[in-house]
């Protein structure tokens, strides 16, 4: 962990949580900022992501919030977490490690895909610092019993950090060998945890973890686990450009599909079976029947309808991960923003969907199957260099 002087400088949200900018800030003007390990680049132009000098820099800085006693060495211990998120909900969870093991036997359950690439650039700079910066994000639901030892611990926080979004992070340390041994007990009763955030360091640790030091593999990667009622899931916005709106309310017509026209200003609460479809001139909700039994999961889902029903009927949009016409947008952008990029001509159709429910994230984990790219994103957001797993 960062040292008492050094908690609120070292710890940073990373890359896709917060602008590029304010990052490669932080790198060049806060000599302890864990930005220096995460992306060395920002120090040296020269350096390419991925590369000989990529992770010998990154250790280099590592090594050196070793040396100077920036980051300190703590006893055998789990952790409590809690965030105190900006939209004013409190959310907490248990910061443990999870056997590698049980994801790759499928006891961790996924509901994305993971690229061979990035997972193979993760393991190799996990090898080179030994290291894991940052917990990822798994869910279940928490038994009461959890929450009672966390009364019982959590009055003067370890740590306490605020991020640029006013999101307040505390740490309580665990280290009271009775206390541990009951929560790992609580945890061992599960079957199975789901990943909400975090796919390709799950994976990447896991296969670290058991390709390079198998005789450790139970010690595990560094997850926060949260209860599942406690997340913050919101959807993504779905944008399509070069496509003739004016076919819309035809094809609905035709597929006997219900809508409603609203005012394209009003304040809409998208509970599932309803969908917001914007153009520049109109705004409606479409009203999609419930779906049939015979369905998967996925296929349930109202993105997947919306998909097959009009992007690939209407649009001729056969892979929404792969078609210059569609772009993702997070759904916690504001409506007005969206807009604008309908009345500038910058897209053509915006759809926006209720958040998925964990429910149905686990239905389709519980399948084996893959939510449609782009489907949810997650909350809480972890900062990077506020507890580190150290393997060596």
């Amino acid at each position: 962990m960062p040292a008492v002087e050094f908690e609120k400088t070292l710890p940073s949200l990373g890359s896709g949580k917060i602008s590029e900018s304010i990052l490669r800030d932080k790198a060049l003007q806060i000599p302890e900022s864990y930005i220096r390990v995460v992306k060395p680049q920002y120090l040296n132009e020269a350096i390419e992501q991925g590369s000989d000098l990529f992770y010998s820099s990154s250790l280099n800085n590592y090594n050196q919030l070793i040396e100077k006693h920036i980051l300190e060495t703590q006893e055998y211990a789990f952790y409590y977490y809690t965030q105190k998120h900006h939209s004013g909900v409190d959310l907490s969870g248990w910061i443990v490690g999870v056997d590698a093991y049980n994801y790759l036997e499928g006891a961790v359950k996924k509901h994305e895909n993971t690229l061979i690439g990035k997972e193979n650039r993760l393991i190799e700079h996990i090898r080179v610092l030994e290291s894991m910066g940052e917990p990822v994000l798994l869910s279940q639901k928490l038994p009461k019993e959890l929450r009672s030892i966390a009364e019982e611990i959590s009055k003067n926080p370890l740590s306490e950090i605020t991020d640029e979004y006013n999101n307040v992070h505390q740490l309580w340390q665990v280290t009271d060998i009775e206390t541990i041994h009951k929560v790992i007990a609580i945890f061992n009763q599960f079957d199975s945890l789901y990943i909400a955030d975090g796919h390709h360091r799950v994976a990447s640790a896991s296969r670290y973890l058991i390709e390079n030091k198998p005789l450790e593999s139970e010690k595990g990667f560094m997850a926060l686990v949260m209860d599942e009622d406690e997340l913050l899931i919101n959807s993504f916005y779905r944008l399509l450009k070069d496509v003739d709106e004016a076919k819309l309310f035809d094809f609905l017509k035709h597929h006997e599909i219900s809508y409603t026209l609203i005012d394209s200003n009003s304040e809409i609460q998208l509970t599932q079976g309803n969908v917001l479809c914007m153009a520049s001139d109109f705004s409606l909700i479409i009203h999609l029947d419930l779906p049939h039994d015979d369905l998967d999961a996925k296929e349930k889902l109202d993105v997947s309808r919306i998909e097959h029903l009009i992007f690939k009927e209407l649009f001729k949009i056969n892979d929404t991960s792969n078609d210059s016409r569609i772009s993702f947008l997070r759904g916690d952008n504001s409506v007005n923003s969206v807009l604008n990029q309908l009345k500038n001509k910058e897209i053509s159709l915006a759809f926006q969907f209720a958040p998925n429910t964990m429910q149905e994230i686990k239905d389709v984990a519980d399948a084996g199957l893959i939510m449609p790219p782009k489907s949810t994103f997650i909350e809480p957001k972890l900062l990077t260099g506020m507890l580190i797993e150290d393997y060596r």
